[in-house]
This record gives C-alpha cells, structure tokens and sequence, in this order.
C-alpha cells in the first residue's frame, strides 16, 4: 500500500528538519527550538508558531531598519538597547 499525500508531506518535512538540524550553520537557538518544537501537540505548535511570527517579524524588521538608519549592528544595539527580556 503507498503512503498517502499526509503521510508523505510528514516525512517530507521531517527530513528537512533533520537536514537543518546537523547543518552547521543554523544557529544553537534554532536548533534547541526545533528540538522543543517536535515534542509539542501540532496544533498549539502552529498557533503559537502564528503568534510569534506577529510579534517577533515586525520587531526584527524595525530592528534591522534602525539599525541601517543609525549604522549600528543589532549586536552592539541590543547590548545598549534597554531592550525588554522575560
């Protein structure tokens, strides 16, 4: 019996997800987010997946267009920035 088109997109995605995590160029923060990510119910996963996408893309964006406005590296701007962390 084949797969079906889920069960195909499944490990699809899980192969990319295993090729990403031995990448040596991705970062230790997503890495351990991924990690987390694959023990967490599917659903709360792509709600909250939604959420930070609203709250984290436009903050990098303004971030990154500050930065080019001041000249300054988000690195040097996030030491000295005040910037709020739970």
């Amino acid at each position: 019996m084949l797969p079906s088109s889920s069960e195909v997109a499944l490990l699809n995605a899980e192969r990319r997800i295993a090729h990403a995590l031995v990448h040596p160029a991705l970062s230790d923060w997503l890495k351990q987010t991924l990690h987390t990510a694959l023990d967490r119910d599917p659903v709360m996963l792509a709600n909250d997946l939604e959420l930070l996408g609203h709250l984290l893309r436009p903050w990098s964006e303004a971030r990154i267009a500050r930065d080019a406005d001041t000249g300054t590296t988000g690195a040097a701007v996030a030491a000295n920035s005040g910037t709020v962390r739970a």
